[in-house]
């Protein structure tokens, strides 16, 4: 599978959208912080647009996904559910996040068109 680029401000987006995941449940897991720490690892993201992240505003950053590629979508995706599988109890609260996520960002229907491949 070739590698995904992002820019920062996208990476900035995922760290946002990483933290709501984690937060979703109101519960914040050893082991969804391990997982938000080597996605950090993966994608080279570093201190500064950590900070972004954390202080951008999810909406902002559901509008900074939805502007992505297709294949960044998709990736952003499977990111976010590399958090809810973190902890080995998916939750309504991170599944109806997710499902929010998908459905502002038409990621649900590339989804959708590539049978799931998301989850």
């Amino acid at each position: 599978m070739a590698v995904v680029e992002f820019n920062e401000t996208q990476k900035a987006a995922i760290v946002s959208l990483l933290i709501e995941m984690i937060n979703a449940d109101r519960i914040v897991e050893p082991s969804e912080c391990a997982v938000f720490n080597t996605i950090c690892v993966e994608f080279c993201i570093g201190d500064d647009t950590y900070n972004i992240g954390r202080s951008l505003n999810s909406m902002v950053a559901v509008n900074i996904m939805k502007n992505m590629s297709d294949v960044q979508k998709i990736v952003t995706a499977q990111l976010l559910t590399r958090v809810i599988d973190a902890d080995a109890n998916d939750d309504d609260k991170e599944i109806q996040l997710f499902n929010i996520i998908c459905k502002s960002t038409g990621v649900d229907v590339l989804i959708d068109a590539r049978g799931g491949e998301a989850q």
